[in-house]
């Protein structure tokens, strides 16, 4: 099964007098459960094919399927990506004043009877991510950049979401950081059979099932000694 189809899809931005055309008949197809890497130089396009591809931005021609609907058919598509896509950037967006408990568990009533459930999977996904116990009562301002980020994909991993899309979420850290936070979460998603695609300048494409190009407003599929464009 395919999670995102996406067809002759081209996307044109006026800047002044000018035009530019962004992408030119892409084309791109993801199953279920797989890990996608797209790289590219700055102003490829990387955020904005991920936009396009969370139903935040429409493409100008052609059509893109997530999760077997057509995007453009969508009416409420907030609500509809909130229910099934989580989005990430290199921004924490954490709430200053909630500790890392409060943020897993924000909207939930302790008196409610599914309270535990919710609880108990709140430590499971910090547990998978490497957050100790002993930092469920911390702020925001008292934790390092990795655990934000930690706390965050956390937060969005909350809502069992179907695709997660990640956009360059690792800037501002060094290799090590990287490194660990990718293990922790390629383990979490393959567990829970999410789709995930990350996007950045370059990987060394060790924990991806798939290392994409964007190069003029194509797709180039990366092999170990060959390189295709996607149609």
């Amino acid at each position: 099964m395919y999670v995102i189809t996406a067809k002759n899809v081209s996307k044109k931005y006026i800047t002044g007098n000018q035009k530019n055309v962004l992408f030119k008949d892409l084309s791109l197809q993801v199953h279920e459960g797989e890990i996608v890497f797209i790289s590219g130089h700055y102003g490829s396009g990387r955020t904005t094919l991920l936009k396009m591809i969370a139903a935040m931005t429409p493409p100008n021609h052609g059509t893109i399927e997530v999760l077997g609907k057509n995007l453009l058919a969508i009416e409420k598509r907030t609500d509809w990506r909130l229910r099934h896509i989580g989005f990430l950037t290199s921004e924490d967006c954490l709430i200053p004043y909630l500790n890392v408990k409060q943020h897993l568990l924000m909207g939930q009533d302790e008196d409610d009877p599914d309270y535990d459930l919710f609880n108990d999977e709140a430590q499971y996904i910090l547990t998978m991510l490497g957050i100790d116990e002993h930092k469920l009562t911390q702020y925001p301002e008292n934790l390092t950049k990795l655990d934000r980020i930690k706390i965050t994909i956390a937060r969005i991993l909350m809502s069992n979401p179907r695709l997660l899309l990640l956009d360059e979420f690792t800037v501002g850290m060094n290799d090590e950081e990287q490194y660990e936070l990718y293990s922790l979460l390629v383990d979490y998603v393959r567990r829970q059979h999410i789709t995930l695609i990350v996007t950045g300048e370059s990987d060394s494409g060790q924990f991806y099932d798939r290392m994409l190009k964007l190069v003029d407003g194509k797709l180039i599929e990366i092999g170990e000694e060959k390189q295709k464009i996607l149609h």
